[in-house]
């Protein structure tokens, strides 16, 4: 054998193993989160797909066409990759509708306020693509013209097969929540674009409530001798962290001086782990197997103007989703719609002062940024008041100590007018030890701190001494997803049915069962979750979805 002969067959045994080293990891790697999330015939179809998308593409790398083709290819198989791999790091969880609906409503400056978690794992996605395409790279030059037309059919036979049995399905269990391109997505490597394609399905369906839902020909409303409204929506506020509820530290020194002026719900339960999910249904109809148009279009917000009061929605969460998601639809309703691109919740107080400057009954609703994800980044420094050395416990901390004295603020303006606040949180936080920031949002079957809120309602002075009113503690579970009814109550607002639903009616009749909603869409029973996040998982019943839910 001659010395030419010699090296180009060592060449090609060098490129043969590079090759294999490249597409062995290139699979590992997009398996890595999909392994911990999805059962295994999930896996293997991906798997199966993955290798046979990298083989057509390597079939039509040789022409410049076709390294075009093969460059968006991996761009978006790296890219699907990237999503997942970053949410699992961060979540443990996989890529999921909520987490979807967030992308596509969210506004440059959260982008900007969470981009520093995501793009510390961008360098791994960047190796995923350079690795792929490398793999392609030296698959073409092996592949011969019998090998690439194989390639080819064997993809369409693989796609042909999954979407005629997810057509079939879908015919024969008549399942209207998962679209079929959906479906067919899962089964490949673009499994992510499955959740933006309901996400963005949801958003459309949720313009619809912004028409506003039907009108109550019964509905009638009764001076509760309260001139002003508010209610202010917190987020990923957990009420473990908070001294009104017996934490060690003094991160609510306002709200832990409220004594007989407030309603206090010592065990609310928010009825979803997402902001999208949650707000939607604390302020309408809907809960977690009820979560239809209709329902969602009959909120607080269309029925306190149809009672006749001057509604304001002032939000500090930006305004790129105020056409495209239940929150946004249900906000539009109200008379004066304000989108506040603040830094800080203190922001909103100026465009508060507006709204109690006009006359006439009012409901204001104030929907801030509360502690959400980076928690160092929502409050100002003056306000940073610990420094025990855990920093994002601290950032945390300072975070919820900071909502208290924005809801210090707003309480103090309305000190000495007739008037009554509401405070809840949307949604709770996990606490995950092995996290470096160490609070996350609760994604699949998350523990019950995912659903622990903090919930009172305050009167001024002038409005307790107007008539009486309920006051003290209320030591019941109270799932948050009665808000809907307890609002209409506390307003005075009445329809044709009872309103049995709202701890102010006489005909209140407690929960025995808590139906809450994970990012997923998952329904399950709160009382049988775990209590944190690092317990071990128990075996959880999943609850079926009532008709026509979305």
């Amino acid at each position: 054998m001659s010395f030419v002969s010699i090296i180009t067959t060592k060449l090609r045994e060098e490129r043969r193993s590079t090759f294999l080293l490249c597409i062995v990891l290139s699979l590992l790697l997009l398996l890595w989160p999909v392994a911990f999330t999805q059962p295994p015939r999930f896996i293997l179809r991906i798997a199966v797909c993955n290798l046979l998308l990298i083989a057509s593409a390597a079939a039509i790398y040789r022409t410049l066409a076709g390294k075009a083709i093969s460059l968006v290819i991996c761009a978006f198989l790296s890219l699907n990759f990237a999503i997942d791999f970053s949410t699992y790091s961060i979540y443990q969880s996989e890529f999921n509708v909520a987490f979807a609906m967030s992308i596509l409503t969210t506004h440059l400056r959260e982008v900007k306020s969470m981009a520093g978690i995501y793009l510390y794992y961008m360098p791994v996605a960047v190796a995923h693509f350079a690795i792929t395409l490398t793999a392609i790279h030296l698959l073409s030059k092996k592949l011969t013209r019998k090998q690439s037309i194989l390639s080819f059919a064997l993809l369409a036979i693989f796609i042909a097969w999954f979407s005629f049995a997810c057509w079939f399905k879908k015919q024969k269990d008549k399942e209207v929540y998962y679209p079929l391109a959906s479906r067919i997505l899962v089964n490949t490597p673009f499994y992510v674009a499955s959740d933006f394609i309901i996400a963005n399905r949801d958003n459309q369906l949720a313009a619809k409530i912004s028409q506003g839902g039907q009108n109550d020909a019964h509905l009638t409303w009764q001076d509760q001798n309260i001139e002003t409204y508010v209610v202010v929506i917190g987020e990923s506020a957990r009420r473990n962290n908070m001294q009104l509820y017996g934490f060690p530290l003094d991160t609510t020194p306002v709200e832990t001086k409220l004594n007989h002026n407030a309603l206090i719900f010592e065990h609310a339960i928010a009825p979803a782990s997402a902001t999208v999910l949650a707000v939607p249904m604390i302020l309408s109809r809907a809960d977690a197997e009820h979560f239809t148009i209709d329902n969602l279009s009959d909120n607080i917000v269309n029925a306190a103007n149809r009672a006749g009061f001057n509604t304001y929605w002032i939000s500090a969460q930006g305004n790129s989703g105020k056409s495209n998601n239940y929150v946004a639809a249900i906000a539009s309703t109200s008379h004066h719609l304000n989108w506040v691109e603040s830094h800080y919740d203190d922001e909103l107080l100026p465009w508060f002062d507006d709204a109690l400057k006009q006359h006439g009954k009012k409901v204001i609703f104030l929907h801030i940024n509360g502690s959400h994800e980076l928690a160092c980044t929502r409050y100002p420094k003056s306000h940073d008041y610990y420094h025990t050395g855990n920093k994002y416990e601290d950032c945390y901390n300072n975070a919820i100590r900071f909502t208290d004295y924005f809801l210090g603020e707003v309480m103090a303006r309305l000190a000495n007018r007739s008037a009554s606040l509401l405070y809840f949180s949307d949604h709770g936080l996990e606490k995950n030890a092995e996290l470096e920031s160490i609070y996350m949002h609760g994604a699949r079957f998350p523990s019950k701190e995912a659903y622990d809120v903090p919930q009172f309602i305050w009167y001024s002075d002038k409005a307790l001494g107007s008539q009486p009113r309920n006051t003290g503690k209320v030591e019941a579970p109270w799932s948050t997803a009665n808000n809907y009814f307890l609002m209409l109550s506390w307003m005075g607002i009445s329809t044709a049915e009872k309103n049995c639903w709202s701890i102010l009616d006489v005909c209140f009749h407690p929960d025995k069962t808590f139906p809450v909603m994970d990012g997923g869409r998952n329904i399950f029973e709160y009382q049988t979750l775990r209590a944190h996040f690092n317990d071990l998982k128990p075996e959880i019943a999943v609850k079926e979805a009532g008709k026509n839910s979305l």
